[in-house]
């Protein structure tokens, strides 16, 4: 199903009923403020399209009873990929948000045919065995580490050659015979955590992604902002440019491993992570300075209403990092007894490991159903 089937109306309809879930098309009308006749057609074009359910009819505040308007999880589906240098996995999600299956497919060398066919056998698998037609998957959105060097096509470290300087969007989407969506990691997170995660709280926002680099992703009125070549948010140089250490698991590793905790990998860090193992204190000591320099960099020259701590990180590490904050407002007194609007710091919601995933499962949905 693609977005020319949906007005926009429609498609930022849709956007706000799938947060919810279920709501009534009085709160619509009180948050959206378009006029009651607007909702009414806009609900009545999702369930013609077979988007949502109209259901009973509800008091909600004063004025007449409303009727409710639930999504159907089963209308839509996507698959997304994510493949990192130490890791890949794909997912199926429904129109809902909700991850129907999920598979890791790692393989030594990370090749591309490889993990296509396996991701291709996966969504088959996956589809049957939740007795999904084939039509109703909307496409597959393919998620890789690295930056942009031309429209769909991206240069990510050598330990995924194979998934660079090539036309993802075309190889992928003709290997499957499914339209195809590509983005950098930390941007698919940003968008999965914008649909199904904390991100739905906030229109504009930016997403740290902290994996074995360091990048983020941003949104700006509910929409990704790429920037001219797709790589807004490829921040991790800002550090070593102000003579820092850029804080990543990477490094975290090294840390725990001087410590005498020793780690098999990333994943094998965030799937043991304790809070008290030693080195973690360590760790946070050194790099607090540079999280309050990129903090209060992303506040001045965003001025979004929230960061989101989110990636790979292990969530209990995330929150740590965000309760020892410091902003310049602690120290500096306000003007005329007033401050400028505060940016929230917040822990991502989705899970570390299919974070990536999923936001490359939500690109779809993003660019064909919500507005």
């Amino acid at each position: 199903m693609m977005k020319e089937a949906l007005t926009s109306r429609a498609r930022m309809m849709l956007g706000m009923i799938r947060r919810h879930g279920a709501v009534s098309r009085q709160v619509l009308v009180r948050d959206t403020g378009l006029s009651g006749t607007a909702v009414f057609r806009a609900t009545e074009e999702l369930a013609a399209a077979g988007l949502v359910r109209i259901g009973e009819t509800v008091a909600a505040g004063r004025g007449a009873p409303s009727a409710t308007v639930h999504i159907v999880p089963d209308a839509a589906f996507s698959l997304g990929l994510s493949v990192m240098t130490d890791r890949a996995d794909v997912v199926l999600v429904d129109l809902g948000g909700e991850v129907r299956a999920r598979r890791e497919l790692t393989q030594p060398g990370m090749a591309r045919e490889a993990i296509l066919s396996a991701a291709a056998a996966f969504g088959e698998e996956a589809l049957a065995e939740a007795g999904v037609a084939r039509d109703r998957l909307c496409g597959i959105g393919v998620a890789v580490a690295g930056y942009f060097v031309a429209p769909d096509i991206l240069n990510p470290a050598k330990e995924i050659g194979e998934w660079g300087l090539v036309d993802l969007r075309q190889a992928v989407g003709q290997r499957l015979g499914l339209a195809c969506e590509v983005e950098n990691i930390a941007s698919a997170a940003a968008v999965g955590e914008r649909l199904l995660g904390a991100g739905a709280r906030f229109d504009s926002f930016c997403y740290v992604n902290i994996a074995a680099g360091f990048g983020a992703g941003i949104v700006i009125d509910g929409r990704l902002w790429r920037g001219k070549h797709g790589n807004a948010g490829e921040i991790a140089g800002l550090f070593p440019l102000s003579g820092r250490t850029t804080p990543n698991l990477t490094n975290l590793r090294a840390t725990l491993a001087a410590q005498g905790v020793a780690t098999d990998s990333i994943a094998d860090l965030v799937a043991r992570f304790e809070p008290a193992w030693p080195g973690v204190t360590a760790w946070l000591a050194a790099h607090r300075g540079d999280f309050d320099y990129f903090f209060n960099a992303v506040r001045f020259m965003l001025d979004c209403e929230a960061i989101i701590v989110g990636g790979r990180i292990p969530r209990a590490l995330a929150q740590t990092i965000v309760e020892g904050a410091r902003w310049p407002e602690e120290t500096l007194p306000a003007r005329r007894g007033r401050r400028a609007p505060p940016t929230r710091l917040v822990v991502a919601d989705l899970e570390p490991e299919w974070s990536a995933p999923v936001g490359a499962a939500s690109l779809l949905f993003h660019q064909t159903l919500f507005g």
